[in-house]
């Protein structure tokens, strides 16, 4: 089954202007945007072009679910929910012949400020205000020496494009369950925390900053000589969001991060 949403949240109201549901090559469209259904058959399977959508887009994806407060309240409840909707589509993930390895797992969510200030409180670190700073998982090679070259890296780029390092959190995490194969290929996962520039006048701005820092380097470190340069990748650098992530079956998400679990990780 297919399902397309277009969404409007403006003034705090919830309007679907466009909801598709796709069996057996036939598609069915509301009428309206009072949601009456009728039976419309397309001969590609897909809805012909209209607004923002075109079937030229369409491609295979991995199961996607959405949860949020549309009051703009956080809790660790959204994080619980968000998990249990990513455990409920297992069924879009795959398998090798390691059972216990899937083919990525991950989830994206709001940076949890009020936990992160407490835990960088313990190693020294002072984080600024939200949106003073940027965050992100840093995926690292197992061999200390290579991992050392490219944190040095990512430093001096971040130092380069006039923003602050203002630290490193060594990301824990449990792989006691996780497959073989996924151990195998598993990195060093540290989290990285950027001030930012006196010079970048807002968060727009600030995220453009740190989009630049990943890309370059990105390039410097896969230019390099180091066999294992490609266990480097950060999935994502913003002031604004996170992603936690791995070669993961969904269920073994919150007990590979912990912090997941913590009831302050909001």
């Amino acid at each position: 089954m297919f399902c397309l949403y277009f969404i409007d949240l403006e003034g705090g109201n919830v309007q679907i202007s466009a909801l598709f549901f796709e069996t057996n090559n036939e598609v069915f469209m509301p009428k309206n945007e009072s949601n009456e259904l009728k039976n419309e058959f397309c001969p590609s399977g897909f809805p012909q072009a209209q607004g923002m959508y075109d079937p030229q887009n369409e491609h295979d994806a991995c199961g996607v679910g959405f949860i949020c407060n549309l009051h703009g309240k956080k809790s660790h409840d959204i994080i619980h929910h968000a998990l249990e909707i990513l455990v409920r589509l297992t069924h879009r993930g795959a398998v090798g012949s390691d059972p216990l390895t899937g083919d990525g797992a991950g989830i994206l969510l709001q940076i949890p400020h009020n936990f992160y200030k407490r835990e960088c409180m313990k190693l020294g670190i002072d984080l600024p205000a939200p949106k003073e700073y940027g965050t992100g998982l840093v995926f690292l090679p197992q061999d200390e020496q290579h991992r050392d070259v490219c944190k040095q890296i990512l430093e001096e780029t971040i130092a380069s494009e006039g923003q602050t390092l203002l630290g490193w959190r060594k990301m824990p995490t449990n792989n006691a369950n996780i497959g073989k194969t996924a151990k195998a290929s598993e990195p060093e996962i540290w989290q990285i925390f950027i001030g930012r520039g006196d010079t970048v006048k807002d968060e727009r701005e600030f995220d453009r900053m740190l989009y630049i820092i990943r890309k370059v380097a990105e390039n410097k470190i896969f230019k390099s000589d180091m066999a294992d340069k490609d266990d480097f990748y950060v999935p994502t650098l913003t002031c604004r969001i996170i992603i936690y992530k791995g070669l993961l079956l969904p269920e073994q998400m919150e007990e590979y991060y912990p912090d997941l679990l913590d009831p302050e990780f909001d």
